[in-house]
């Protein structure tokens, strides 16, 4: 039975264009008709997340920056220890001056990571943070829009399990889709991990489900089986 359908939103239920699916977005809902909780899992911010769930209508919980941030309800949770929020931003403030590395926001808007601009190879990063000893606790996700700085400790996959262990749902009942790297550790965690075409390699490895068509196109023809099922 499923109790939660969470899903990354670019290159998942959008188009080539960045624009959503609007086919996608109308199962979905159809879903949470049906009392099933639809929730986003994103590497962007809480503000964000908030803002896209409202205006496509998911009344479920949410995994922001990488797991970093999760919100069920009115009820916001930091997954990321504090002493790893510090080094992340001395990690920055060293990659800035060695790099000339910049933030993709202002200061304080992302709580638990920073994002920075892709204008530097990532092996160039991951060299620098190496070489000052950060990398045993900061790894670099490359999301395809900017590179982010995260505790090793979180991903969106523990954002998940957070989630159910609040809601009290069994993660073998949860949908989870997704494309990118970051989605990885979320697949895995969810009963179902779903992918679709465009995928990268290691997300079709760990996914249960590898969708024939790219972006929203597959992903809306999974959620209308997804749907049919429900309706039985």
């Amino acid at each position: 039975m499923t109790s939660l359908v969470i899903t990354d939103i670019d290159g998942t239920i959008t188009g080539d264009d960045r624009a959503v699916h609007l086919k996608c977005i109308r199962y979905l809902r159809e879903l949470q008709k049906r009392g099933i909780p639809v929730g986003i899992a994103t590497g962007n911010t809480l503000c964000y997340s908030r803002s896209a769930a409202t205006l496509l209508g998911f009344e479920g919980p949410l995994i922001a920056e990488n797991g970093g941030i999760v919100a069920v309800d009115d009820e916001e949770i930091s997954t990321v220890p504090e002493e790893d929020i510090e080094l992340i931003q001395e990690a920055y403030r060293e990659l800035r001056r060695r790099l000339g590395v910049r933030r993709t926001e202002p200061p304080g808007l992302r709580r638990t990571e920073v994002a920075i601009y892709r204008d530097v190879p990532i092996e160039e990063v991951e060299r620098v943070l190496d070489g000052l000893g950060y990398s045993g606790r900061i790894e670099v996700v490359d999301t395809g829009f900017a590179y982010h700085l995260k505790s090793k400790r979180v991903d969106k996959g523990k954002g998940l399990l957070v989630i159910c262990e609040r809601l009290g749902i069994d993660p073998d009942d949860v949908v989870a889709i997704g494309d990118g790297d970051n989605d990885a550790p979320l697949l895995k965690a969810a009963g179902l991990g779903v992918a679709p075409a465009n995928a990268t390699e290691n997300v079709k490895r760990i996914a249960d489900v590898v969708l024939d068509a790219e972006n929203g196109e597959g992903v809306a023809t999974f959620l209308r089986k997804l749907l049919e099922e429900v309706d039985a």
